[in-house]
């Protein structure tokens, strides 16, 4: 299964009790990454990734391979592996939400689409990071207020191994690549009924889309796309960040007040609404 392997919380570290102690184990992070691989933040985007979690997990995984979805693909479809009947019901899924939904889809790409897919909900393949570790926090604080919350920090490129083959012949250099870039076209175009290539080697890999008006430029969002086929993966620059359960609420208010919340993270109404219920106390 295409997983990232996370790595356990320290705890002699302690946990995040407030944006002051986070900033400081964020900026302590990225110094340590300068100076193991001076280039890890280099250029305007940055190579430095977070994500944000309401709760631990042991792995990292993508909309596919959860469990409801791998359940609902082994009781569907009566042949192939579970890697294949994963593919087939994504493949299934994409179909309806290509056909139903071309109004809303002005003739897009099957990569623009499946970029779009993921922010509305359908499962892909697609696993979110963003660029802002303060955005990663406030989805480490969104919900399950009884459980500690993680923030994950890596160095993007470094989820691709050393020495990775693209193909039998070609490299697949260590380097996030763009949504236009040929091999995350291929992987993406599998879930859209291309056929796979024998000499095409599958990895997870960091995927920077288009910013745009929208959740994408809100959240600073980019992504690793764990390729069908693709083995488990770890990356000796992830980290754990943990986020303290009790504190889950105070951290929301703190980050409201730096103007993040879940309408300038969503922004859209519908968030607008829930905010400003949550900011006059009419949450749940």
């Amino acid at each position: 299964m295409a997983e990232i392997k996370a790595p356990p919380t320290d705890p002699k570290k302690g946990k995040v009790t407030d944006i002051s102690s986070f900033l400081t184990v964020v900026g302590n992070w990225q110094i340590e990454q300068e100076k193991r691989s001076p280039s890890g933040g280099e250029g305007f985007l940055g190579q430095l990734w977070y994500r944000g979690v309401n709760q631990q997990f042991p792995s990292l995984i993508p909309g596919v391979y959860r469990p409801s979805f791998t359940a609902l693909a082994k009781r569907k479809y009566s042949y192939g592996n579970v890697e294949a009947k994963r593919l087939h019901l994504e493949r299934d899924m994409l179909g309806d939400f290509r056909t139903a939904g071309a109004a809303f889809l002005d003739g897009a790409s099957v990569v623009d689409l499946y970029f779009r897919a993921q922010h509305v909900g359908i499962p892909t393949r697609l696993l979110d990071w963003s660029t802002n570790p303060l955005a990663a926090l406030f989805f480490a604080c969104d919900g399950e207020f009884g459980m500690d919350g993680a923030v994950y920090a890596m160095v993007a490129r470094e989820i691709i191994p050393a020495g990775a083959r693209r193909t039998t012949k070609e490299k697949l250099h260590q380097a996030v690549m763009s949504m236009r870039h040929p091999f995350v076209q291929y992987a993406i175009g599998l879930a859209f009924w291309n056929p796979p290539k024998d000499d095409h080697h599958p990895h997870v890999l960091p995927v920077r889309p288009d910013v745009i008006l929208g959740r994408i430029g809100q959240q600073s969002s980019c992504f690793t796309l764990h390729m069908h086929n693709a083995l488990p993966t770890n990356n000796d620059s992830l980290v754990t960040i943990p986020i303290d359960a009790d504190s889950k609420t105070a951290l929301r208010d703190e980050l409201h007040r730096l103007n993040i919340n879940q309408f300038t993270t969503y922004y859209d109404l519908d968030h607008l609404s829930k905010e400003i219920k949550r900011c006059w106390g009419l949450e749940g």
